[in-house]
């Protein structure tokens, strides 16, 4: 489980370097800069026919909106680093180094005081030491006659799996 989840964090770790060393390369930022500004001295003569005399203003709006969305995606481009709108990722750290800190500071549960209770009951009908006492193909046929049972009261009240109304 432990090697499972190391290993879960080191692929994401390869995925946000993959993300800091593959910028944009450069020839696609000229042309995504070109096509935005050929687009946006273009602008007014899309809108003449529709806005007359607004195009100037509609021209203005327009501009803002696509230029803002550009610089938008040149500042997004490399979310690492310590510029303004970067990740905070020194108060991710922290934040997570409090809660595993928290949970270390912790002593360890034992097994008997969260599984053999009658809170943690894995069938309802059922305590735990009547299920320990099962086979695994016993829970196993309890667990899917209960899905069954489930399944039949969900299609019988026309209710899906996600809580959801079935439309008839």
């Amino acid at each position: 489980m432990v090697m499972a989840n190391l290993a879960s964090l080191n692929e994401v770790l390869a995925g946000t370097e993959r993300v800091l060393n593959t910028p944009l390369p450069i020839a696609y930022s000229i042309a995504i800069s070109q096509i935005t500004w050929v687009y946006v001295i273009m602008l007014p003569f899309q809108l003449w026919h529709a806005l007359r005399w607004i195009t100037i203003p509609g021209n203005i709006v327009g501009a803002y909106i696509i230029l803002g969305i550009a610089a938008i995606g040149r500042e997004i481009e490399n979310p690492f680093g310590r510029d303004e709108n970067d990740l905070p990722l020194d108060k991710f750290c922290e934040a997570l180094e409090d809660e595993l800190n928290v949970i270390a500071a912790k002593k360890p549960p034992r097994m008997e005081d969260f599984i053999a209770t009658e809170d943690n009951s894995v069938m309802f009908d059922s305590s735990y030491p009547a299920l320990a006492m099962k086979s695994t193909e016993d829970i196993r046929a309890g667990l899917r006659a209960r899905t069954n049972v489930r399944a039949g009261v969900m299609r019988e009240s026309g209710m899906r799996a996600n809580g959801e109304k079935a439309e008839v």
